[in-house]
């Protein structure tokens, strides 16, 4: 068999799109913006993935007809209404392909390579969800923490440092020269689109905490006390005591190391290094499989 599998994360702030062959190699990558409907519009969501997803055939050089099976993780996708509508926003674009939707929250759980656990994920905005053997639930997006929360921490000590102190602290120094701003730019941003910087400079917290700079490495432990919490009030309220809490995304990814040595959970906890939209394609290559051994029989 030939043909190409097809794997969509699409949040609040971008879309990624990545093709593989039969074999499972990954050929291409494709990108969009907001994919999320309820901060966008559908209309402007489902086109948002559409691009990305023409963007990744093009660059491997398949057509729409290639397309053997596609699973897109989408935030903002609550209700079987929701699913019904985005599947007949994507099937034209291959309608010999199978297609499956659903919300990005649970994209975590497979790329911790789990068929059932406590799904975690934080980007523009954050997500618990979870898949047992009853079924699928998750808060819709209403908790406590995103990712620029890390940079809106850092924001407020570099704006002191500048007005107030005149001069900056290690920290202060260290977070500067990693995402080599200029002092002008940098408070013209900030009076301007200060969620958008704080949303730029969030990673360059990460990384210094996983060098062990202790100021980073305090925001990001408040940080994720507030994940932690959330993730509690979660499993207490449905029960689920009893599956791993799978992190996933790049956030937690670049937090791993932190992540397993200060959160604890009564059935473990597990950080994905897998992107999501990998394990959106694995999940579609999967169901292909799948489907093939039962015709098959």
């Amino acid at each position: 068999m030939t043909g190409c599998f097809l794997g969509v994360d699409g949040g609040a702030s971008k879309t990624r799109c990545v093709v593989t062959n039969f074999d499972g190699n990954i050929v291409s990558w494709g990108f969009g913006g907001c994919a999320n409907k309820n901060i966008t519009s559908f209309e402007g969501a489902v086109l948002e993935v559409r691009l990305a997803i023409m963007d990744a055939l093009v660059k491997g050089g398949f057509l729409p007809g290639d397309i053997i099976s596609a699973h897109c993780g989408l935030g903002g996708l609550f209700t079987d209404q929701d699913r019904e509508a985005w599947l007949a926003g994507l099937q034209d674009l291959a309608p010999s392909a199978a297609i499956t939707v659903d919300n990005d929250v649970f994209l975590s759980i497979p790329a911790a390579d789990r068929a059932f656990g406590i799904a975690v994920v934080s980007g523009s905005g954050g997500n618990i969800g979870a898949i047992t053997p009853a079924g699928r639930c998750h808060v819709n997006g209403q908790v406590n923490f995103h990712s620029a929360q890390l940079g809106r921490r850092a924001l407020q000590a570099l704006l002191w440092q500048i007005q107030i102190q005149k001069e900056f602290d290690p920290f202060g120094q260290a977070l500067f020269d990693l995402a080599n701003f200029d002092k002008e730019q940098f408070l013209e941003s900030f009076h301007t689109q200060p969620e958008q910087l704080a949303r730029e400079i969030a990673p360059y917290v990460s990384t210094l905490s996983t060098l062990r700079q202790p100021q980073a490495v305090e925001i990001v432990l408040a940080w994720l006390e507030r994940v932690r919490r959330d993730v509690e009030i979660f499993q207490k309220e449905n029960q689920l005591e009893s599956l791993p809490v799978c992190f996933g995304g790049s956030t937690f990814t670049s937090l791993q190391a932190i992540i397993l040595e200060h959160l604890k959970f009564p059935n473990g906890c597990l950080v994905s290094s897998l992107p999501l939209e990998e394990a959106a394609v694995k999940l579609a290559r999967k169901q292909a499989l799948a489907r093939k051994a039962l015709e098959s029989h």
